[in-house]
């Protein structure tokens, strides 16, 4: 089968609504869940092009892709022309599907029976720009009559910097763990769909930007598979870095989605605050120090911020060059003493780094409609070793105040990278749960406040 391209203008597709289906069994569930990754609605009428605007829009129908070293497969995102649209976006909808193609899941997915579509659809960037990303939903090719749709928006731990990561491409590639558990939903007729929620900037911890981007595929794939935005039931559910885009978008829904039927959000692995998470790995004897220069140079993508090196060391600035194009953090060892200059040393003390955190402190954008499914681990007394325990039960207490239902499981004595395969097998638990509008069993009783996740005074500006 050879990966075809079109445009819905030119090749209108009209898809019989509500389709479940069966797979052939997924053999051994093992994921390697990536570590963890950081990461209101937009201004009126803001718009721009795409920022990838050259290339032909439409790629070639009559043979396979070219990698880079000219061996057959698929591209990698920045040299494959499916991914740039040229034209404007002003007056192009979110969730608009601009252009969509058949991809060939490689790896876990290459013995199962699953029709695998790519959509570039419109959405919106960190500061309220359109911009464009891609989506690729995963349904049966063995359907079992005409059964309603349920589709799981499902967020992948990719925590990336460069575009070989991005979802769109690992699936192609045999490279992204995570497809097994989204068989799984297949397997059950549910339909999945997955962004590359960091979008074209791959702007790591842009926590809205991430949100808008999931939350744009929803609407593209619905519109794509020819069902009502409304009466269509959604679940969502990401771990790590896909709690980011989960979380994101489920308090962006309400404003920015209203029509959305989301009926479950299932989150673990949550980076509440980032002042605590940095301030949590900031020392040489944890593995997750590369959070720390990534992160910061995730955050300036989004926010636009083009003088990062001016608060950096040398050895920062090597860090964050060598983390460019890469999947999860590879630089290690490095703390804020030595990547920030010493005026900088204390993020506390910088007022645009200050805004941008507090702007990123969960559950300040909005306030999620769907009942809440949330874990985290607690291998040690503050956390999981990158996320903190209390935050998360401070982000469970708040919206158990705003009379969210919620369920928070806290695991005591394991570790990030121990909770993560656990939580993906329970949150299908629970999507299930909801899509059958099953009773839920609300926590809220029992979950207290934890720490303050209360956003930090703007100092004054003699650190700009």
């Amino acid at each position: 089968m050879v990966p075809s391209t079109q445009e819905p203008g030119q090749h209108p597709r009209r898809r019989l609504p509500g389709r479940r289906g069966t797979l052939a069994a997924t053999a051994i569930l093992a994921v390697a869940i990536a570590a963890a990754a950081y990461g209101g609605p937009p201004t009126a009428g803001a718009a721009r092009n795409s920022t990838t605007t050259t290339g032909s829009p439409l790629a070639d129908k009559t043979k396979p892709p070219v990698t880079n070293d000219g061996a057959s497969g698929p591209q990698i995102p920045t040299t494959d022309p499916f991914y740039r649209w040229h034209r404007s976006l002003a007056h192009r909808a979110p969730g608009t599907v601009l252009r969509t193609r058949h991809v060939i899941l490689a790896g876990a997915g290459a013995s199962t029976k699953v029709n695998a579509i790519q959509l570039l659809y419109v959405t919106t960037d960190e500061l309220g720009h359109r911009t464009v990303s891609v989506a690729t939903v995963l349904e049966s090719v063995d359907p079992v009559g005409p059964v309603a749709t349920r589709l799981v928006s499902y967020q992948t731990a990719y925590d990336a910097l460069g575009a070989r990561c991005d979802p769109s491409y690992t699936l192609q590639t045999g490279k992204e763990a995570e497809v097994v558990l989204m068989l799984r939903y297949v397997a059950a007729g549910d339909t999945v769909v997955t962004a590359d929620y960091e979008g074209e900037n791959l702007a790591y911890g842009a926590g809205q930007q991430s949100g808008y981007e999931t939350l744009d595929a929803i609407r593209a794939a619905e519109r794509w598979l020819g069902v009502p935005e409304s009466r269509t039931p959604v679940g969502m559910v990401g771990y790590s870095g896909g709690s980011i885009a989960t979380e994101f978008a489920s308090e962006l829904a309400r404003a920015y989605a209203p029509r959305l039927d989301i009926v479950g959000v299932a989150e673990g692995g949550v980076p509440v605050d980032l002042f605590h998470n940095l301030a949590y790995v900031d020392h040489p004897g944890t593995p997750w120090t590369w959070v720390i220069p990534t992160v910061f140079d995730g955050i300036a993508r989004g926010f636009g911020i083009r003088h990062l090196g001016k608060y950096l060391t040398p050895a920062g600035i090597a860090a964050v060059d060598a983390n460019q194009n890469g999947c999860v953090g590879s630089y290690i060892g490095l703390t804020t003493q030595q990547m920030f200059k010493p005026r900088y040393r204390d993020v506390t003390e910088v007022p645009i780094l200050v805004r941008l955190l507090d702007h990123l402190i969960m559950s300040r954008t909005g306030t999620p409609r769907a009942p809440l499914f949330i874990v985290n681990g607690r291998s040690d007394p503050v956390g999981d070793g990158i996320m903190v325990a209390k935050d998360v039960q401070q982000l469970a207490h708040i919206y158990c105040q705003r009379k969210v239902p919620v369920q928070l499981h806290i695991d005591q004595g394991l570790n990030h990278g121990q909770v993560g395969l656990p939580f993906l097998e329970q949150a299908q638990t629970f999507l299930t749960q909801r899509f059958e509008h099953l009773p839920f069993q609300n926590g809220c009783d029992a979950i207290s406040a934890g720490n303050s996740i209360a956003p930090i005074p703007i100092p004054a500006s003699h650190h700009a």
